[in-house]
């Protein structure tokens, strides 16, 4: 599948050049960083939350972090619960189940930013399939985020090793 359409065409009207790279697909975004090749600083993931008004919003954060919900609520003054498989399937329409890009406002989803995003030089993305990584340069990102919201809204994820 490669882009999906509505993210390829967000990127070409915002003029942002960018980047393929395949990968072997593999369950969650630390281990797409993983078979990738990336640091998993460097891969952002989205993760979507709704409030009790169908209103949505998209935390983007390192593959390596997690959405620290309760603080997100705060900065925000609302209720999210995370967005169920079916209505991310309906909002994301043209890409693959899961594979969710983490640019929402290229969807019309009010998107804020993890300030841990701020310590990379270059950002990985899903493409909208899941072996497909789209590589932007860090001063990009910043242009397409200049207008949302950032804060300290996760944390590392603690991996457990066997």
């Amino acid at each position: 599948m490669g882009v999906a359409i509505t993210l390829e065409n967000f990127l070409k009207t915002k003029d942002i050049n960018y980047d393929l790279r395949e990968h072997r697909y593999v369950e969650g975004s630390f281990n797409t960083a993983l078979s990738a090749d990336i640091p998993s600083e460097q891969l952002i993931k989205g993760v979507v939350f709704r409030d009790e008004d169908l209103y949505y919003t998209m935390a983007i954060v390192p593959a390596s972090h997690r959405v620290l919900r309760h603080t997100l609520n705060q900065i925000l003054d609302r209720r999210l619960e995370l967005a169920d498989e079916e209505e991310l399937d309906d909002i994301f329409f043209d890409c693959e189940h899961g594979a969710i890009p983490s640019f929402g406002q290229a969807y019309g989803i009010n998107v804020i930013w993890d300030d841990q995003i701020k310590e990379v030089s270059d950002v990985w993305l899903e493409a909208g399939d899941h072996e497909n990584l789209i590589h932007i340069d860090r001063r990009d990102f910043d242009r397409l985020m200049q207008n949302h919201m950032h804060e300290t809204i996760s944390c590392a994820r603690r991996r457990h090793r066997s």
